[in-house]
């Protein structure tokens, strides 16, 4: 007999509130459609899930088993949903665009409402997620064209770096290095230090200290540039940024100097090798490309 998942969903929801009562009301179903539930999955398994004391139900050590189980395989299916809302998502719109939250957050707001007031009848759909999580995307054929910070060698994919953005060192206001002009690796010996980005980034940091002879007490690990810009402004230690994302903070509780050795932070545009780039992909590109020319950080074709 096949597997109801409808079943597996009713005995995962008795595992986890205690009750048959519980779960038919999360399943709004009755609780005889319940019972009745749990015994075609017991029937159709071939395991007794529950011992029935006075009433109430006990898991056998079968139904832990079974449980443990059911949870590792419900990470998948929850999985398949968030790609299927993903894949959903995607599809709408004439222009699908995944950009990493380091540019998402800054430079690309403005630069695509300019795009969207020259081309009116564009509908455009903004996807800020991870690079791996966009490269994916790609991969699949699920955006027409994706910035991020690093490329694939994955043969679907056609990566092409765009732009090196300079890391900044930014500290509070009213700290000892407020008068410095420029912070260099010596400078920050012994200070609380904020992390940030990929493994490859960190390493690279970390090798910049290392060759310095500088060991900076790694305090936070935080997931975005803005995120540690803010941990930064609340006095939670120093970080090296991307220049753009610092300079949001300027004003904001935050000094920005920049440091050398000179440690830049990549651009990649990614977009699906299995779809012809479309006369709109092209024309963003070329906007965004022109706007890191502007800004002095446009990588030479």
């Amino acid at each position: 007999m096949a597997i109801n998942l409808r079943h597996v969903e009713l005995f995962r929801h008795i595992m986890r509130f205690g009750t048959l009562t519980q779960a038919a009301e999360m399943m709004s179903v009755s609780q005889p459609a319940a019972s009745k539930m749990l015994y075609q999955l017991e029937r159709g398994t071939g395991i007794i899930l529950f011992q029935r004391t006075k009433g109430r139900l006990k898991p056998t050590r079968d139904g832990e088993l079974y449980f443990a189980e059911v949870q590792r395989t419900w990470e998948s299916v929850e999985r398949l949903e968030r790609m299927t809302k993903d894949i959903r998502e995607l599809q709408f719109g004439r222009l699908n665009l995944g950009v990493m939250p380091m540019l998402a957050g800054t430079i690309v707001p403005p630069l695509l409402t300019r795009f969207c007031r020259k081309h009116e009848k564009t509908a455009v759909k903004l996807h800020s997620r991870s690079s791996d999580r966009i490269i994916e995307w790609a991969i699949a054929g699920q955006i027409d064209l994706g910035i991020t910070e690093h490329s694939t060698p994955h043969p679907n994919v056609i990566c092409r770096m765009i732009a090196r953005i300079p890391n900044a060192c930014v500290f509070p206001d009213g700290h000892r290095l407020a008068s410095r002009e420029r912070i260099r690796p010596e400078d920050l010996d012994g200070e609380s230090f904020v992390s940030i980005g990929s493994a490859d980034r960190r390493a690279a940091i970390e090798k910049v200290f290392e060759q310095a002879g500088i060991l900076p007490r790694m305090f936070i690990d935080a997931p975005m540039a803005n995120v540690a810009c803010a941990m930064v402004a609340s006095g939670a230690g120093i970080a090296l940024v991307d220049e753009v994302n610092a300079q949001q903070f300027v004003g904001r509780g935050l000094v920005v100097r920049p440091f050398a050795p000179e440690i830049f932070s990549p651009v990649w545009h990614v977009r699906p090798n299995s779809l012809i780039s479309s006369s709109l992909a092209e024309a963003l590109m070329r906007d965004i490309e022109d706007e890191f020319e502007r800004l002095g950080y446009r990588v030479d074709p």
